[in-house]
Protein backbone atom coordinates (compact mmCIF):
# COMPACT_ATOMS: atom_id res chain seq x y z
CA UNK A 1 0.00 0.00 0.00
CA UNK A 2 2.85 2.53 0.92
CA UNK A 3 4.10 1.62 -2.37
CA UNK A 4 1.07 2.74 -4.43
CA UNK A 5 0.73 5.90 -2.77
CA UNK A 6 4.05 6.53 -3.24
CA UNK A 7 3.97 5.68 -6.85
CA UNK A 8 0.56 8.18 -7.09
CA UNK A 9 2.42 11.08 -5.39
CA UNK A 10 4.81 11.03 -8.00
CA UNK A 11 2.24 10.99 -10.83
CA UNK A 12 0.44 13.65 -9.33
CA UNK A 13 4.11 15.72 -8.52
CA UNK A 14 5.08 14.91 -12.72
CA UNK A 15 1.48 15.97 -13.88
CA UNK A 16 1.62 19.45 -11.86
CA UNK A 17 4.92 20.28 -13.19
CA UNK A 18 3.66 19.44 -17.08
CA UNK A 19 0.90 21.85 -16.30
CA UNK A 20 3.22 24.67 -14.64
CA UNK A 21 5.84 24.22 -17.79
CA UNK A 22 2.80 24.19 -20.57
CA UNK A 23 1.91 27.51 -18.46
CA UNK A 24 5.27 28.91 -19.09
CA UNK A 25 5.44 28.07 -22.83
CA UNK A 26 1.60 29.92 -23.90
CA UNK A 27 3.10 33.24 -23.23
CA UNK A 28 6.58 32.27 -25.03
CA UNK A 29 4.52 30.54 -28.05
CA UNK A 30 2.22 34.07 -28.09
CA UNK A 31 5.41 36.65 -28.09
CA UNK A 32 6.53 34.22 -31.35
CA UNK A 33 3.77 35.23 -32.98
CA UNK A 34 4.16 38.82 -32.76
CA UNK A 35 7.49 38.91 -33.90
CA UNK A 36 6.71 37.04 -36.74
CA UNK A 37 4.90 39.25 -38.19
CA UNK A 38 7.55 42.28 -38.45
CA UNK A 39 10.94 40.57 -40.50
CA UNK A 40 13.82 41.62 -41.69
CA UNK A 41 15.55 41.47 -45.50
CA UNK A 42 18.26 42.78 -47.28
CA UNK A 43 20.00 44.08 -44.28
CA UNK A 44 23.81 45.24 -44.82
CA UNK A 45 26.26 47.26 -43.25
CA UNK A 46 28.57 49.85 -45.27
CA UNK A 47 32.25 49.48 -44.27
CA UNK A 48 33.40 51.92 -42.09
CA UNK A 49 35.96 54.88 -43.12
CA UNK A 50 39.42 54.42 -42.17
CA UNK A 51 39.86 56.06 -38.49
CA UNK A 52 36.04 56.18 -38.42
CA UNK A 53 34.53 54.99 -35.38
CA UNK A 54 30.77 55.21 -37.12
CA UNK A 55 29.10 53.64 -39.66
CA UNK A 56 25.39 53.50 -40.95
CA UNK A 57 23.00 50.35 -41.48
CA UNK A 58 20.35 49.49 -43.96
CA UNK A 59 17.63 47.44 -44.60
CA UNK A 60 14.13 46.59 -45.27
CA UNK A 61 11.47 45.89 -42.39
CA UNK A 62 8.67 43.98 -42.79
CA UNK A 63 5.53 44.22 -41.63
CA UNK A 64 3.12 41.08 -42.50
CA UNK A 65 0.69 42.05 -39.72
CA UNK A 66 -2.80 43.47 -39.48
CA UNK A 67 -1.14 46.78 -36.58
CA UNK A 68 1.22 49.19 -37.83
CA UNK A 69 4.60 49.10 -35.80
CA UNK A 70 7.05 51.25 -35.62
CA UNK A 71 11.51 50.53 -35.04
CA UNK A 72 11.65 52.68 -31.38
CA UNK A 73 15.40 51.56 -31.01
CA UNK A 74 18.26 48.93 -31.24
CA UNK A 75 21.77 47.76 -30.20
CA UNK A 76 24.22 46.71 -32.34
CA UNK A 77 26.90 43.87 -31.33
CA UNK A 78 30.14 46.28 -32.74
CA UNK A 79 29.26 50.04 -31.49
CA UNK A 80 28.56 51.75 -28.23
CA UNK A 81 25.26 53.25 -29.65
CA UNK A 82 22.83 52.77 -31.99
CA UNK A 83 20.52 55.51 -33.25
CA UNK A 84 17.78 56.07 -35.78
CA UNK A 85 18.65 58.52 -38.50
CA UNK A 86 16.72 60.15 -41.58
CA UNK A 87 18.78 62.43 -44.38
CA UNK A 88 16.40 64.46 -45.51
CA UNK A 89 16.63 67.74 -48.19
CA UNK A 90 16.42 71.25 -46.25
CA UNK A 91 17.47 74.71 -47.61
CA UNK A 92 18.82 72.84 -50.80
CA UNK A 93 20.94 70.88 -48.40
CA UNK A 94 21.14 67.16 -47.18
CA UNK A 95 20.79 67.23 -43.76
CA UNK A 96 21.40 63.90 -41.76
CA UNK A 97 19.20 63.96 -38.05
CA UNK A 98 17.91 61.66 -35.78
CA UNK A 99 14.71 60.02 -35.32
CA UNK A 100 12.55 58.78 -32.51
CA UNK A 101 10.86 55.94 -34.41
CA UNK A 102 10.52 54.53 -37.93
CA UNK A 103 6.62 53.77 -38.92
CA UNK A 104 6.16 50.15 -40.58
CA UNK A 105 2.99 50.24 -41.56
CA UNK A 106 0.52 47.10 -41.59
CA UNK A 107 0.68 45.17 -44.53
CA UNK A 108 3.93 47.25 -45.85
CA UNK A 109 7.46 47.87 -45.15
CA UNK A 110 10.03 50.57 -44.85
CA UNK A 111 13.28 50.65 -46.52
CA UNK A 112 16.47 52.13 -44.44
CA UNK A 113 18.12 53.23 -47.40
CA UNK A 114 21.40 55.38 -47.76
CA UNK A 115 19.98 59.37 -48.53
CA UNK A 116 16.81 58.11 -46.33
CA UNK A 117 16.35 56.57 -43.00
CA UNK A 118 18.74 54.33 -41.94
CA UNK A 119 20.90 53.19 -38.80
CA UNK A 120 23.68 55.06 -37.54
CA UNK A 121 26.29 52.97 -35.22
CA UNK A 122 29.26 54.90 -32.95
CA UNK A 123 31.56 54.22 -31.09
CA UNK A 124 32.94 51.32 -33.40
CA UNK A 125 34.53 48.51 -31.21
CA UNK A 126 36.75 47.36 -33.86
CA UNK A 127 37.17 48.34 -37.81
CA UNK A 128 34.80 46.88 -40.11
CA UNK A 129 35.69 45.01 -43.39
CA UNK A 130 33.80 43.16 -45.86
CA UNK A 131 34.43 40.15 -44.31
CA UNK A 132 32.25 41.40 -41.22
CA UNK A 133 28.63 40.30 -39.74
CA UNK A 134 26.93 42.80 -37.42
CA UNK A 135 24.07 41.37 -35.46
CA UNK A 136 21.75 43.59 -34.24
CA UNK A 137 18.20 43.57 -31.79
CA UNK A 138 15.25 45.82 -33.48
CA UNK A 139 13.02 46.81 -30.39
CA UNK A 140 9.76 47.31 -31.71
CA UNK A 141 6.97 49.92 -29.96
CA UNK A 142 5.12 46.82 -28.85
CA UNK A 143 8.29 45.80 -27.30
CA UNK A 144 9.09 42.86 -29.19
CA UNK A 145 12.01 42.22 -30.86
CA UNK A 146 13.48 40.91 -34.24
CA UNK A 147 17.28 39.63 -34.74
CA UNK A 148 19.32 40.56 -37.44
CA UNK A 149 22.77 39.71 -38.81
CA UNK A 150 23.53 41.93 -41.70
CA UNK A 151 26.87 41.75 -43.81
CA UNK A 152 29.58 44.46 -44.02
CA UNK A 153 29.47 45.64 -47.83
CA UNK A 154 32.95 47.13 -48.95
CA UNK A 155 32.58 51.19 -50.10
CA UNK A 156 35.96 50.63 -52.62
CA UNK A 157 34.22 51.26 -55.79
CA UNK A 158 30.93 52.64 -54.87
CA UNK A 159 29.98 55.97 -54.54
CA UNK A 160 29.15 56.83 -50.58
Amino acid sequence: MNRQLTDRRAQLTLAALAVALLGMLVPARHLVAQTQTVTVRDAWVREAAAGRAVTGAFMVIVNSGDTPRALVRGTASVGDTLELHEMKREDGMMRMSPVQRIEIPAKGEAALRPGGYHLMLFGLKAPLTATDTVRFTLTLDDGSSVQVAAPVRSMQGRMP
